[in-house]
């Protein structure tokens, strides 16, 4: 059987090899970072996830690595959900990595992770990494959400016009109750991953986005929110951003990963909303990015009409320890 270890204790030279040959790097497509900043952007992702206490991540082989799991404790969803979690950011291997080595890490990392007395695991995996894929579902994971990620990038992409409903302004405090009404009208009945997952506290998958908007609106998980109006000046939408990292160190500024909701009787701010922010992040010199689920038809086809690209997709998938 292959063996795995923890990656703490194998040479650097050899992650970096690793990441070098993995051919799933998240920002391939992008066409805005070159192949030398796509590593550096996720060996700096890895040296995150390595810094948080209580990492438990694996790899397959020792000088010459094979496959590695990215792997770490969850702590605000830990206490937000009330079970303790944690996260496979990255499956990582070779071209030339078997089956067996990718089970090796990713059945090390859930034994590690049990012992540390996490009860919950979250992956997530590139959509072209079927074989990892697998192995996750054999390994007991199910698949809970399906990514998709859109981007228009400065002085590349022009943002198309679209149909405007009122004005589009940076959020004040004074805009913070009607975000938290919008999100909370938005997303009542919405079925999101955790609901998905049957062993979820009900109450707290029902309430995830809208603690999801306050900490948006605290600056914890935004960095711009951006909101619209109606002509009585009445907020009927909002988009909140975050200045993704370690990317927008190490090669051009990012805004995406966000929030966004708009009022059930004025559905079309969300184009407005989702334009001004690509002009918005290209006035910084900066990448426009938006997420949504693949089979969200709706918000795709304004990522779409407004001038984005189709760049990423990956499937998220749940796994329970005991």
């Amino acid at each position: 059987m292959t063996a795995a270890l923890p990656l703490r204790d194998v040479p650097r030279a050899a992650l970096d090899a690793l990441v070098a040959a993995y051919p799933h790097k998240p920002y391939r497509q992008f066409r805005a970072y070159s192949r030398r900043e796509q590593h550096a952007i996720l060996l700096a992702e890895i040296d995150a996830a390595l810094a948080v206490a209580g990492e438990f991540s694996q790899v397959t082989g020792s000088d010459t690595l094979r496959a590695a799991a990215i792997a770490r404790p969850l702590a605000w969803d830990t206490s937000y959900f009330g079970v303790p979690m944690g996260r496979l950011d990255y499956v990582l291997s070779t071209p030339e990595a078997s089956a067996a080595d990718r089970r090796a890490v990713v059945v090390a990392a859930c034994e590690a992770a049990r012992a540390a007395g996490l009860r919950h695991l979250t992956a997530r995996v590139d959509v072209g990494d079927l074989e990892t894929l697998a192995v996750l579902e054999d390994s007991g994971f199910r698949t809970m959400d399906a990514l998709a990620t859109y981007i228009m990038r400065p002085g590349k992409d022009v943002p198309r016009e679209v149909r405007s409903v009122g004005p589009v302004r940076l959020a004040t405090p004074d805009d913070h109750a009607a975000v938290i009404e919008i999100t909370r009208e938005a997303y009542h009945g919405y079925r999101g991953r955790f609901h998905l997952d049957a062993r979820i506290p009900a109450d707290r998958a029902d309430g995830f986005y809208e603690e999801w908007a306050r900490q948006c609106l605290a600056g914890v998980m935004a960095d711009l929110i951006m909101v619209s109006e109606d002509s009585a000046g009445r907020v009927i939408g909002y988009l909140a951003h975050r200045r993704r990292q370690p990317a927008s160190t190490i090669g051009m500024p990012i805004y995406g990963g966000g929030l966004g909701a708009c009022r059930r009787d004025a559905p079309g701010a969300y184009a407005s909303l989702i334009r001004e922010s690509a002009v918005w992040a290209h006035a910084q010199g900066a990448v426009a990015e938006c997420q949504t689920q693949n089979a969200n038809f709706p918000v795709i086809r304004i990522y779409e009409s407004v001038g984005f690209h189709y760049v990423r997709a990956e499937y998220t998938l749940h796994a329970w320890l005991g």
